[in-house]
């Protein structure tokens, strides 16, 4: 098999662990408006009613508890462990036996207290994931398809999301129907476990390990034998600099460069989630109906616009740069949320039948489907992409860890805050 093709494979299967998270991003949201969770799990006495509806609050915290789970696996102490310990291999597979425990808690609650630990349980799973996955990848994918193949993760996220919309629209309205929607998460769950220990370790790791005959069979798997012996010179090099200077501390993060890269890092995975994406994955549904839209429909339509514009980010990673699609993708955003901002304001001050009003609300949607294009080119795979990427192999699981764990800081206070103010 040609070394690209297997380097592409091992990128796509690793990259099941944001499947993961897509899908439990995407399943969420309707699933707190079916009735049945309403009955089951919210005990609500009115669940059979259109009008009855978990408390903010509560919605808020089951939403956002998942998030408080990733933000404890990818505190930076615990996933840089994880990551130099055990390897980035075997990270991914720990991480994916974590999910399948959440998720049985999940399909098996009764109570919103356990639907709370499960969601708690698959959010560990996911922050050890999203910091190990997009790593793992960069370090065995080609220079020349570095970008390409590690703008996956972002795609599968955006893939999770609108599968886990078509599953919700089948089965969430029947009875029991939402437990059946988050069993259908154990798949791909199943299909990491079982084939992660067949892809190659990270040769990056292995000659950490000392362990550089592997470290170049490994490479010989996803490159050509020429340019694996030069990369695992390079890695050795670099990794004979990195020891010379001593076991990294934690305080050298605080100095020079090492900060300045750092700051970088975490201030683009916190931006990445205060531009609000995941107000409209997580909250969808209401927000579409406050502005007389068919929920569901409208849900899977922006899961689907979502998926189909992250492709972009594929062929242009690694021809137009990092920065210039950065730069691009937030113009576009911002002049979306200026549209969406002044024209709902109007659509809500008068929400009637007329004519006006209809014009209006197809504007915020149509804004609002032009925003979700513009994160999906630019701010959702390029962040992971550039994190991946800038930071020194002396420093790599300290820094990556940390920006990982503020993304997710960021996702809970996103998760909390949005039913509030919606």
């Amino acid at each position: 098999m040609n070394p690209r093709i297997r380097a592409s494979a091992v990128a796509i299967l690793s990259a099941f662990g944001a499947l993961l998270f897509g899908l439990d991003i995407g399943y969420i949201a309707p699933i707190l408006e079916c009735a049945s969770f309403k009955r089951d799990v919210a005990h609500l006495a009115d669940w059979h009613s259109h009008r009855s509806k978990i408390d903010d609050y509560t919605a808020g915290f089951i939403v956002g508890v998942f998030s408080l789970g990733c933000v404890v696996s990818s505190l930076p102490p615990l996933s840089a462990y994880c990551l130099d310990t055990w390897g980035r291999r075997s990270s991914i597979i720990i991480g994916s036996g974590v999910f399948l425990l959440g998720s049985c808690l999940q399909v098996m609650a009764n109570s919103i207290p356990m639907m709370l630990w499960g969601r708690f349980v698959s959010g560990l799973s996911i922050g050890l994931l999203s910091t190990v996955v997009s790593l793992y990848q960069s370090e065995l994918a080609p220079s020349t398809m570095r970008g390409c193949l590690t703008s996956i993760y972002q795609l599968m996220i955006t893939a999770g999301i609108l599968l886990a919309a078509i599953i919700d629209h089948y089965l969430v309205h029947r009875d029991d129907g939402w437990r059946w929607a988050i069993s259908i998460q154990m798949v791909p769950a199943l299909v990491l476990l079982f084939s992660m220990p067949f892809m190659p370790r990270s040769p990056r790791w292995l000659v950490q390990q000392d362990r550089c005959d592997e470290a170049l069979e490994a490479l010989r798997l996803v490159r050509d034998d020429a340019e694996a012996e030069a990369e695992l010179a390079e890695i050795k090099l670099s990794y004979a600099e990195a020891k010379a200077l001593g076991e990294p501390k934690w305080s050298e993060l605080l100095h020079g460069r090492p900060r300045q890269l750092l700051l970088i890092g975490v201030t683009l995975q916190i931006l990445q989630q205060m531009v609000g994406m995941n107000a409209f994955m997580y909250f969808g549904p209401r927000i579409f109906a406050d502005i007389g839209f068919s929920p569901t429909l409208f849900q899977t339509c922006s899961n689907l616009v979502n998926f189909l514009a992250t492709f972009p980010a594929l062929l242009l990673a690694d021809v137009c740069g990092r920065r210039s699609l950065l730069w691009w993708s937030a113009l576009g955003m911002t002049v979306a949320c200026i549209s969406i901002a002044s024209i709902g304001s109007g659509v809500m001050a008068r929400f009637t039948t007329d004519l006006s009003s209809d014009v209006g609300r197809y504007l915020v949607v149509s804004m609002v489907f032009f925003f979700i294009i513009n994160f999906a080119y630019g701010w959702g795979p390029i962040v992971w992409v550039y994190n991946s990427e800038i930071f020194p192999l002396r420093y790599r699981s300290q820094c990556i860890a940390t920006a990982a764990c503020s993304n997710w800081v960021g996702n809970y206070a996103i998760a909390q805050c949005t039913p509030v103010l919606l």
